[in-house]
């Protein structure tokens, strides 16, 4: 393990509900992927999921560790449990991707993250927003030092894709958004807006995404590797002021419906969130995220002392010879040439659609085909913007680094 696959890379799924079985369905049709193993404590889910795949099934991570024959773990199951599962399968050889957040908390996402390091297994983290089209061009605009300085981020409202159970990606909006809790609007269970299960609320569940993708725009190149992806090292987080919003029961007190909903589901979490976090090199992200606020949504952005980007509708913005330039893109041919430019497997992936899939990346890597990004440190340096907006609104000030990654 650690090392490239050149065959299919057999992997093993941790979770057999929605996000195990969407997963191995989009294993399906991705080259090079083989579901072998499915684990999970509900063991008529593991074996039903394992016998639509092939595979194997077992009762739990620490059984399919020992009995399967795996490069790689997926973990499918709540941010809660990542931990633990994580850092037993990369001290059992094997590979990790894990669904976001990282973890429930920093001290978790740190271990973790340490446990690769220490095996020499590979970590990854999925963010469907780093593989975006428009991610992708503001990235090389950044790299080309068209923005020069970049001073400013706005994590806010980014377009991601949905993965259907078939694979085909769908347009959805992360970040902040106004409306759409789980379970509360009729999608998903109880167990999202349950701190006990799900860790936290919008801030876990959507900030992950695109305070990720922020860090990812902000942050600098490596120059000693000129890969189709140089490496990028995230800014290091100084400050983080923030403060968390528990507004559905108030929103829906007078709906019936809803308020059933929300009483059936135990809800505790914070639905809305909010941040304005300081980097050691005085660069500054203002953080919103939101399930449901009632305010028209605005867009991420970076922004620096030579122009600006806004992502979507994407938009660059700068002055040439004296004039105000606001200036809109062809995105699509951007990709086209970007794919076409990586050989056959980029046409494949383009034509086929699942080129904004993080498993189709993650797959790519283990078989030495591209360059990683770095999806373990992005979201482990996540962590601390996260982790900081909760100790922050639990104390009523601005925290430090420290206070939350010694804590």
């Amino acid at each position: 393990m650690g090392e490239e696959i050149t065959e299919s890379v057999r992997i093993g799924i941790v979770g057999a509900g929605n996000r195990g079985r969407n997963h191995a369905n989009r294993y399906g049709r991705i080259p090079g992927a083989q579901v072998v193993a499915v684990a999970d404590v509900d063991e008529a889910k593991a074996r039903a999921l394992a016998d639509a795949r092939g595979a194997e099934s077992y009762p739990d991570h620490e059984s399919m560790l020992e009995s399967a024959d795996v490069d790689a773990v997926n973990l499918c199951v709540h941010a809660t449990l990542h931990e633990d599962i994580a850092v037993d399968a990369l001290e059992a050889g094997a590979d990790v991707f894990v669904e976001k957040p990282m973890a429930d908390s920093y001290a978790a996402a740190r271990r973790m993250y340490e446990a690769g390091e220490r095996t020499g297994n590979r970590l990854a983290v999925q963010n469907q927003l780093l593989y975006t089209k428009e991610t992708r061009a503001a990235r090389a605009i950044v790299e080309a030092g068209e923005l020069g300085d970049v001073y400013h981020g706005i994590a806010a409202r980014s377009r991601g894709h949905i993965f259907a159970g078939g694979g085909e990606p769908e347009d959805d909006w992360l970040g902040a958004r106004r409306r759409g809790t789980p379970y509360v609007d009729g999608y998903g269970s109880p167990a999202f807006v349950q701190e006990e299960s799900a860790g936290g609320g919008a801030v876990l569940d959507l900030g992950s995404y695109t305070v990720g993708q922020l860090l990812y725009l902000m942050g600098s190149a490596s120059v000693d590797q000129p890969t189709v992806e140089p490496s990028v090292e995230p800014p290091t987080v100084e400050r983080v002021r923030g403060g968390t919003f528990q507004t559905v029961p108030d929103r829906f007190e007078r709906d019936s419906g809803y308020a059933r909903r929300i009483e059936e589901s135990s809800y505790d979490v914070e639905d809305v969130g909010l941040a304005l976090v300081t980097f050691e090199d005085d660069a500054v992200l203002s953080v919103r995220t939101s399930w449901l606020r009632y305010l028209d949504e605005e867009s991420s952005a970076v922004v620096g002392t030579r122009g600006g980007v806004r992502l979507d509708p994407f938009e660059y913005f700068s002055t040439v010879a004296g004039v105000e330039m606001r200036a809109d893109t062809d995105l699509e041919e951007y990709l086209f040439r970007q794919q076409y430019l990586q050989g056959e497997r980029g046409q494949v992936a383009y034509e086929a659609g699942y080129w904004a899939d993080p498993l189709y990346h993650w797959v790519e890597s283990l078989r030495g085909r591209i360059d990683p990004l770095p999806t373990a440190e992005l979201a482990l340096e996540s962590m601390v913007v996260l982790e900081g907006i909760y100790r922050s609104a639990e104390l009523g000030r601005e925290v430090t680094r420290e206070e939350v990654v010694e804590k």
